[in-house]
């Protein structure tokens, strides 16, 4: 050995290291997993085998007295067609080999319904239930008569709409209000408003438009728009605050002869019967801009709302509304079924197209046309649920849950959770029964009111004197 290597103690001549065979250590793991496999094919078809055996024997075990639920009706002929199998020739009668009428007795005697096999063709039932149909002749298939209708037809459609909305555009006018009123800084100025009225009636001197009474009520000045040249002065002749409508009347002496025919009056029509997704057409301005037209569907419908001494219905529809419109909905038969309304909105509806249904707005037009007093009582009141009936011990009737305040109703002793029963002679048994009572009365009339008051202590019935008064707008 080298000095060299003398003093390095972890000098090594020869090192060595065992490695194992890669083939022993592959067969090392390699046996095990393959065993796992063969175990695993094995145990899978022992179990599919055994399930396949045992399981028919354990189902029958455990519901061995549980009836089928599935019955196949066996069709049969009926006994009258039993005679008519009798009279035939054996050899006609497919289903018997031995010329004999094969009839199960296990029913005692009777013959269920289902005849299938009929061989006079006589009208029998089918096992699915369908009379008078032969299962030997193939039913009538149902024809579907294809219509061919192309972009013509679509623009014929909405010409029909259009000569609609002209004729039913003859009853409607544009109105503008001026309106005296002051800018920021206190100097006075003129504030013009647009809007449409419809035309109500014309008794050969006068022609009567209904209006929103917010648009004219504080104008100093209300014009009618006949055509782009021509101008009518107009006046306010009534009004009805509580519904925010109004009728201006114009004289037809200012009117030219030849616009004069260009003017009718509106056909009203009813809104009782309107249904969801009845289609109308929007007139007026029911986008806000005078003489714009809109299409649209019922889209909900027996809303109420309350007024004083009355009711109306409300309804709601897709038409698009802002708080700028106004105007009148139409059937397609050009009659006016409703009003869009901006005043009269309940919660759910404050911001959705709301009108009024013409049925019950349509005795207050009449009233403000002929301007003949209205009777005022002065509570708010609806009518009674069945519910609330036999909690109160009555079969009729209205509940007055407000009495407004110096009202003839007011001064007369009424109270809120009083029950109208009677008004004078008439029964009430609903705020149409209510309101119709009242009106056919003249002002200053004395009239006996029977009413149930349910706030005191004891329930009891009692007659309250009162004088219905004229209505103050």
């Amino acid at each position: 050995m080298s000095e060299v290597n003398k003093d390095n103690k972890e000098f090594e001549f020869i090192k060595e290291q065992v490695l194992p065979k890669r083939s022993k250590k592959f067969r090392k793991w390699f046996l095990p997993f393959l065993m796992t496999i063969v175990m695993a094919i094995i145990f899978g078809l022992v179990a599919a085998l055994t399930f396949c055996i045992a399981e028919p024997r354990l189902y029958k075990l455990l519901h061995k007295d549980e009836p089928n639920p599935f019955v196949i009706p066996t069709p049969r002929p009926t006994e009258t067609d039993n005679d008519d199998i009798d009279d035939q020739d054996p050899e006609d009668n497919p289903d018997n080999d031995g010329g004999e009428v094969i009839v199960d007795d296990d029913d005692d005697g009777q013959v269920p319904e289902g005849n299938i096999d009929n061989p006079n063709g006589q009208t029998g039932q089918s096992p699915n239930g369908q009379e008078g149909q032969d299962p030997t002749v193939e039913p009538n298939p149902t024809i579907i008569e294809k219509i061919d209708a192309d972009i013509d037809d679509y623009i014929t459609m909405y010409n029909d709409i259009k000569r609609l909305s002209d004729e039913v555009g003859m009853s409607i006018l544009t109105i503008s209000s001026i309106i005296d009123s002051k800018d920021w800084f206190g100097n006075p100025i003129e504030k013009r408003i647009y809007t449409t009225g419809v035309v109500v009636g014309n008794d050969g001197k006068n022609i009567m438009l209904l209006v929103s009474l917010d648009r004219v009520k504080d104008a100093s000045s209300i014009k009618i728009e006949i055509n782009e040249t021509t101008f009518i002065d107009a006046i306010l002749h009534d009004y009805e605050s509580e519904l925010n409508l109004a009728i201006v009347t114009i004289n037809t002496a200012d009117i030219p002869i030849k616009l004069l025919g260009n003017i009718a009056v509106a056909r009203i029509g009813e809104s009782y019967t309107l249904a969801v997704g009845s289609p109308l057409i929007a007139m007026g301005s029911p986008n806000g801009y005078p003489e714009s037209i809109d299409m649209g569907i019922v889209t909900s419908k027996g809303s109420i709302i309350s007024i004083t001494d009355y009711e109306l219905d409300l309804f709601n529809t897709n038409i698009a509304f802002n708080k700028e419109s106004d105007g009148i909905l139409i059937n397609y038969k050009g009659e006016v079924v409703g009003l869009i309304t901006r005043t009269l909105k309940k919660d759910l509806n404050k911001d959705l197209s709301t009108v009024l249904g013409i049925s019950k707005v349509k005795s207050y037009i009449d009233r403000m046309v002929s301007q003949t007093p209205r009777i005022y009582c002065g509570v708010v009141a609806e009518n009674l649920p069945q519910e609330a009936m036999a909690d109160y011990n009555v079969t009729r009737g209205v509940y007055i849950y407000e009495v407004k305040k110096d009202s003839p109703a007011f001064n007369a002793g009424l109270m809120s959770g009083d029950i109208i029963l009677n008004v004078g002679d008439r029964i009430v048994s609903n705020m149409n029964n209510f309101y119709s009572a009242i009106s056919e009365q003249e002002p200053g009339t004395q009239v006996t009111f029977k009413v149930k008051r349910t706030s005191s202590t004891s329930d009891k019935e009692i007659e309250i004197d009162v004088v219905l008064e004229d209505k103050n707008q």
